[in-house]
């Protein structure tokens, strides 16, 4: 399996804003550290699922990877939630907030859901959430939970195609 990654011209060249230069990569963890340096730094992604009536919902989301797959965390029951278990393909696209010609959009698909109740593994899910609490709030564990609340979600996603566009 490999995933499809297309650059898009950046402004200024010759046929911008179209596909340049396609390759390959064998996983998400081969990124071009100009691309990869999205992941690792506290950009929160914009993630893009299909509701029911087939209309797209957009909500923000941190995210993290694996190497192989984009590693997602939400909450069971939300909108976000029911549109990831019921149709699972997905697009999440990383803009550089300093720098909005610079972006990654990652085509892909749910490949595995792990609820934090669940006793073999929720504890994955529980640790996926305070990775992201330490990288985007600089504090761990999590603490924005429901005092009512939660059961956290983990969702991987298996990228499927990448398009990259500008540098830092």
């Amino acid at each position: 399996m490999s995933i499809k990654i297309e650059e898009v011209i950046t402004p200024g060249k010759p046929k911008a804003f179209t596909v340049g230069q396609r390759t390959e990569a064998v996983s998400i963890g081969n990124l071009d550290p100009v691309y990869g340096s999205l992941f690792e730094n506290p950009v929160t992604a914009s993630v893009s699922t299909i509701n029911a009536d087939g209309k797209p919902q957009v909500t923000p989301n941190w995210c993290e990877h694996d190497g192989t797959h984009v590693i997602l965390n939400s909450v069971r029951g939300r909108r976000k939630d029911r549109n990831l278990r019921a149709r699972p393909d997905v697009t999440i696209m990383l803009l550089n907030p300093q720098n909005p010609y610079h972006w990654i959009s990652i085509y892909g698909q749910v490949v595995e859901v792990i609820e934090e109740d669940d006793p073999k593994r929720g504890h994955l899910a529980t640790e996926s959430i305070d990775r992201l609490a330490k990288k985007y709030l600089n504090t761990t564990p999590y603490p924005l939970r429901d005092p009512e609340g939660e059961v956290r979600v983990l969702y991987k996603v298996r990228p499927v195609r990448i398009q990259t566009f500008g540098a830092p």
